[in-house]
């Protein structure tokens, strides 16, 4: 999953419905996550883990899903814990949400443009296809160590113009991608954790932390998610006429 964010909010929305109707006490609610940790940038865990205890969830690390059985409401867990020889392990559920693998789509994932991995193989910076110059990739689909958000895309589209501008002119790339994403994680109904990060985790909020502190559950950042961020979506983003998403011209962050 390139978004760790998916299936916790199923989890934190479902919790604080069940917390708010007085029942959470008649719950068992397990959160099985393939990988190891709840959450990719650790400045962010903290917030989230007391959710985790407020709706007494169970988490389980390295479970990843390899079948369901519907009729019997069963569910089967590869379980593989580093240095430790892979188990299965089969639990029964009343309500199963899944987040399911991601690939990308057939044409790109066996054709010449796909890594090993079977995505789009490019530059983490540019964007641009590491074999072929003329390919320019951005979105989910490509295989930069980003997270597939919707806001990663935003900042990415402006760069791939930008270059491809560039390119068309003969000249090298101009702008860069530093590998921003952000999730929104809501934690209950009017919170929300809003997380903002680039490559390796580094931190990039885009509010100053009194009036948004993005490693704590805020108002303000419900506020944003439920009223601000739709109309720029549809208004701004998906017209390219959004003037928040200036790309980053290569050498300007050294400057």
């Amino acid at each position: 999953i390139k978004c760790a964010g998916a299936p916790q909010k199923a989890l934190y929305l479902s919790g604080d419905a069940w917390y708010r109707r007085g029942v959470i006490a008649n719950m068992d609610i397990q959160f099985m996550n393939a990988g190891g940790v709840l959450f990719g940038v650790k400045d962010y865990v903290p917030a989230l883990e007391k959710y985790i205890a407020k709706y007494d969830t169970t988490v389980n690390f390295f479970h990843n899903l390899v079948s369901v059985d519907g009729l019997e409401k069963t569910a089967t867990f590869q379980v593989m814990q580093p240095d430790v020889e892979p188990t299965e392990v089969t639990t029964d559920f009343d309500m199963l949400h899944v987040c399911p693998p991601q690939i990308a789509p057939d044409f790109i994932r066996v054709s010449p443009l796909a890594d090993e991995a079977g995505w789009v193989d490019v530059d983490q910076a540019t964007l641009r296809h590491k074999q072929y110059e003329n390919i320019w990739s951005l979105g989910d689909v490509m295989n930069a160590p980003n997270a597939k958000t919707a806001a990663a895309a935003r900042k990415q589209a402006p760069i791939v113009a930008e270059n491809i501008i560039a390119d068309i002119d003969g000249r090298s790339p101009v702008a860069q991608y530093d590998g921003y994403g952000s999730c929104p994680l809501t934690v209950e109904r009017g919170k929300i954790v809003l997380a903002e990060f680039g490559y390796g985790g580094a931190l990039k909020p885009s509010f100053p932390s009194f009036l948004l502190n993005g490693k704590k559950p805020t108002r303000a950042a419900w506020f944003l998610k439920e009223k601000i961020l739709p109309p720029i979506y549809w208004r701004a983003m998906l017209k390219g006429k959004e003037w928040m998403a200036k790309p980053e011209l290569i050498g300007e962050s050294d400057a």
